[in-house]
């Protein structure tokens, strides 16, 4: 259909293009796509941004972190359990070991096992919830019953069990935390998914053909791309508070390799708790600052990509 013309003769600035993925909006020439929009809401989200700024802190810290001053230690007379200063910005261990460069390679390790099991977690989770909510029947039956009985146990417990069975170790770790937190992303990607399947786009694809592998491929999982994004994002910061909490109970990442879970086990110990502060409050801060930033970039992207939020004029 023709661009409507106004009495100057130039097309209409606003046209509305509908598509799979939503209503696109031609805006002065351009496509104005749903992604475009939600970047922008997004943007003025400032705790999203704020949290996101954190974030970058914090990661090129823990990449810029010496792993060698991390593990050195140092036995000598004033140089175990030394406060801040002398060489030492945040001070030392009971070992001599530079509680900073620890601090921060501590990140690295923790949130490597975040970002990693995660990732675990949300490929468990979209292809059950995939599986589930496009065909349907026993399937789903089957395996939503599946996501139930695992939702029916405390995560924690679960993840407690698992590790003092298999052992404590970084990779055992990543991979029992991906097998539990799955859950309830397969339910989300689920109800996605049996929203999509009575669209139009579906049926006609049906219509023409498409097979159920390649419909799921290329129609379905495009689609919850955005639920999975503020899943994963929201998952992120859950994980850290289960990897401090593991290794704080000391089933988590063992030392000598640091990470801020098995730095706060340091705390366990009363004269650590109260005559060694610098010892266990900087990756305390660290876990704070890191769930509070994951938690306002979760925020942001669930508001971004709220399909019922007011477009922009």
């Amino acid at each position: 259909m023709p661009s409507p013309i106004h009495e100057s003769g130039s097309p209409d600035m606003t046209e509305l293009e509908i598509g799979a993925a939503g209503p696109t909006q031609v805006v002065a020439g351009r496509a104005d796509s749903p992604s475009r929009r939600a970047i922008r809401r997004f943007l003025r989200h400032r705790l999203a941004l704020l949290g996101l700024a954190t974030i970058v802190v914090i990661v090129l810290l823990a990449i810029l972190g010496d792993g060698e001053a991390a593990t050195r230690q140092n036995l000598k007379l004033g140089f175990t359990n030394a406060p801040p200063g002398n060489g030492f910005l945040l001070g030392t261990d009971a070992l001599g070991r530079d509680v900073l460069a620890r601090t921060l390679v501590g990140g690295r390790i923790s949130l490597l096992v975040a970002l990693v099991s995660v990732a675990i977690a949300t490929l468990i989770g979209t292809t059950i919830g995939v599986l589930a909510g496009y065909l349907g029947g026993k399937v789903d039956m089957v395996l939503m019953r599946f996501v139930d009985i695992v939702l029916s146990f405390p995560q924690i417990v679960i993840l407690l069990l698992m590790a003092a069975l298999v052992g404590p170790g970084l990779v055992t770790l990543v991979v029992i935390i991906g097998a539990v937190t799955w859950s309830r992303g397969a339910r989300i990607v689920r109800g996605q998914v049996l929203a999509l399947r009575e669209s139009t786009f579906i049926e006609a694809a049906r219509v023409i053909g498409v097979s159920d592998g390649q419909m799921m491929r290329t129609h379905i999982l495009p689609n919850i791309i955005a639920p999975l994004v503020v899943f994963a994002t929201f998952g992120v910061a859950t994980v850290v508070i289960f990897e401090a909490s593991l290794s704080y109970l000391g089933l988590g990442v063992q030392p000598p390799t640091p990470s801020w879970g098995n730095m706060l086990n340091l705390a366990r110990s009363v004269t650590v708790l109260e005559r060694y502060t610098w010892q266990w409050i900087p990756p305390a801060t660290f876990i704070v600052l890191m769930v509070l930033a994951v938690n306002f970039v979760g925020d942001g992207l669930r508001d971004a990509f709220d399909q019922r939020a007011t477009s922009e004029r």
